[in-house]
């Protein structure tokens, strides 16, 4: 198919010439389906129409802002149940429609024209660039992680994921230059006793018995920064906000994760632990401590920088910690004692505990 005209042209191997159908608008972008069956055109108009590979329409979307569907693009995860569309207009809306023409979800706000739009990996995530100057790595559900790379000289007007080693992202921009960046997700989990908490698709979590292998997902809907457990009770800090969730139920295959506390709070954080009734997080030298409804506690400063902390038990409320620093020492802090306690000192930096 050929875009941005009105009678764009559909070619197969068992025709000798190329079929053209018109449209009632310019062509802007165009996509096909996982199983070849179908493909959809987003127009000038805003209009979006679903078609068979024999190019007759069956369905038709009539977006209401009539703004050009500038990209959109079907999802290439083969584990989803059905087909689904993502789109992206110059009224800066993200949205998500069924091969029905169904729409999955409410739109979501961009705050730029996107001029691409491209998956990465099998599906998981989509990266999206245009009118901002930079491309953006988005989850499946239109939630953005983060920004790909710096910011360019001028738009972003195409963007693709290298074939089979997906870890690599090239970008081209108006000016005609074209960079190629190289992503590296970094491994977020938690760990007490015989659970196991990890990062799934950057805005999940899943609690793993190390036991059983039973599991339990946590749909968050933001970008997980960092996890932290502590028996039945998971603290995982987004964005702008840290929020526990406590385990309902006593069985795995039948219990969820719930939320009990939020702290909306922007935190800048390296290290983050939960306790029965608090939070710690650190941030260079210093300790801070927090109730589980973002009230602050105590603080400790420390004499170098933290290289790593764990919670060691104790009774409620008054929860022990291992803090490990940078120049060997190895301290044991209480959350209601404000005097951490010397342990150990080594001569070489402290790495894990």
């Amino acid at each position: 198919t050929h875009t941005h005209t009105h009678t764009p042209g559909l070619w197969s191997q068992e025709q000798k010439s190329v079929s053209r159908h018109k449209l009632p608008s310019k062509a802007c972008s165009c996509s096909w389906t996982n199983d070849g069956q179908f493909f959809a055109v987003g127009m000038y108009s805003g209009l979006i129409s679903i078609r068979n590979k024999n190019a007759d329409e069956k369905v038709r979307i009539e977006r209401p802002e009539q703004s050009p569907v500038w990209c959109l693009s079907w999802n290439p995860s083969k584990e989803d149940p059905y087909d689904f569309l993502t789109v992206c207009d110059w009224s800066q809306k993200l949205s998500y429609y069924q091969l029905n023409g169904k729409q999955i979800g409410k739109d979501r706000s961009l705050d730029f024209d996107p001029c691409c739009l491209s998956y990465y990996g099998v599906g998981e995530f989509a990266v999206i660039g245009g009118s901002n100057k930079k491309a953006g790595l988005y989850s499946r559900d239109g939630v953005l992680l983060t920004a790909v790379g710096d910011i360019q000289q001028a738009w972003v007007w195409s963007c693709r994921a290298r074939p089979k080693k997906n870890n690599y992202i090239a970008v081209g921009c108006q000016d005609g230059s074209v960079v190629l960046y190289q992503l590296n997700f970094n491994t977020i989990h938690g760990l007490y006793k015989d659970r196991y908490a990890f990062r799934d698709r950057m805005t999940e979590v899943v609690v793993q018995h190390l036991v059983t292998d039973e599991r339990v997902k946590i749909r968050c809907r933001d970008l997980v920064k960092k996890i932290a457990v502590f028996k039945n009770k998971v603290a995982v800090q987004l964005p702008e906000r840290i929020v526990v969730y406590e385990m309902t139920g006593t069985e795995w295959n039948s219990s969820q994760y719930k939320i009990k506390e939020r702290i909306n709070r922007n935190f800048e954080c390296s290290l983050l632990v939960l306790c029965s009734c608090n939070v710690v997080l650190c941030q260079d030298k210093s300790l801070l401590c927090l109730s589980l409804s973002g009230e602050k506690e105590r603080e400790w400063m420390m004499e170098s920088n933290v290289r790593y902390m764990k919670v060691i038990g104790g009774p409620v409320g008054r929860e022990g910690l291992l803090v490990g620093l940078r120049n060997g020492q190895v301290l044991k802090i209480f959350v209601d004692n404000p005097f951490p306690m010397l342990v150990i000192k080594q001569q070489t930096p402290i790495r894990c505990l």
